[in-house]
Formats: C-alpha cells, structure tokens, sequence
C-alpha cells in the first residue's frame, strides 16, 4: 500500500511547528510520509561595484568602497550563499525530522528560495501530495491586507487538500 504524502511547509518558526500534534491525530505514521517545505530568502552574493579609473591615463583604478576592494579580491558568489544557506536550513530543521521521524513518519526535506506562498504552489506542480498540513494566523482586516497569508496563497492556487490549524497561542 502506497503512503499517504503529506506536505508540511515550516518556515522555522514555533508556530508553525504546532501542526505537528495534529499530525499525529489526523495521519497515522505508519500511513504517512511527510514532506518539510522550508522557503527561504533567495540568496544573491556579494560581488563588487565596478572599479573607476583613477589615473590620468587609466592605468590604475580604485573602488568606491574599502568594502568593494575586499570582494574584488574576495568575492562570495550567489552559488556558494545558497549552498550555505540550504545547508544552514537542513541544520535547522534537523531536529523537526528527527523528532517526526522517532513519532514514525517517514521525513523528507525540501528546501526552496522565493516567496514562500507561490514556492508551495510550484512544488506542488512538480511533487503532488494527497494533502497539505499547515497552520494559519487567519488574519483578518487590515491585518489581512498588510501581511496577507500563506495559507490563503496556497488555497487560491491548488485544488490539494488543505489541513488547516489556528493555533490558539502564536
């Protein structure tokens, strides 16, 4: 029998990790192999300002910045701050796999750059799931308006089955 597959984003925070009792009661572990989705700022490197010319005849230049003369020398690449980065993540959620993986869910963790409600939504397209557990702050108002919500991002865009948990303290 094929497990049920279960997406759980997870941005880190306590909140959204009060899913994870309600896993327990509505997806047996031994049914259930979760997915943790962490979306995170997409790294962009750290490359210089280009050098200005700064002799009469160009034959010397200078840096606008103490600063951008260290990464001319130096510089951080976009690709090495996203492996640092996936690999800071992995770091984090270590104990989030562990603990669900000792409960007996089968654990697998992916790690996306972007914005976090449409980086759900493209998962999906790539990795179908029976259902996705999530919680939700379920702003209203302005509040609503000002922050908008994951949640409702990803409801709007995918016909997946949504386990939605207001936490009662955030």
């Amino acid at each position: 029998m094929r497990k049920h597959r279960v997406l759980v984003p997870n941005d880190g925070s306590a909140f959204c990790r009060q899913i994870y009792p309600h896993l327990l009661k509505f997806f047996p572990p031994d049914e259930t192999e979760l997915t943790l989705l962490r979306v995170g700022h997409a790294p962009s490197g750290h490359v210089p300002a280009p050098p200005r010319p700064a002799g009469y005849d160009g034959s010397s230049v200078t840096f606008a910045s103490h600063r951008d003369a260290n990464l001319a020398l130096h510089p951080i690449y976009a690709s090495q701050e996203w492996d640092s980065a996936v690999a800071e993540i992995e770091g984090d959620l270590a104990p989030d796999v562990k603990l669900l993986a000792d409960a007996g869910y089968t654990v697998k963790l992916e790690v996306r750059f972007g914005e976090r409600g449409e980086e759900i939504v493209k998962f999906l397209e790539h990795h179908p799931v029976d259902a996705i557990a999530m919680t939700t702050h379920w702003r209203r108002g302005i509040q609503k308006l000002i922050f908008g919500s994951v949640a409702q991002y990803v409801a709007a865009h995918t016909n997946t089955p949504i386990f939605m948990v207001r936490p009662e303290h955030e």
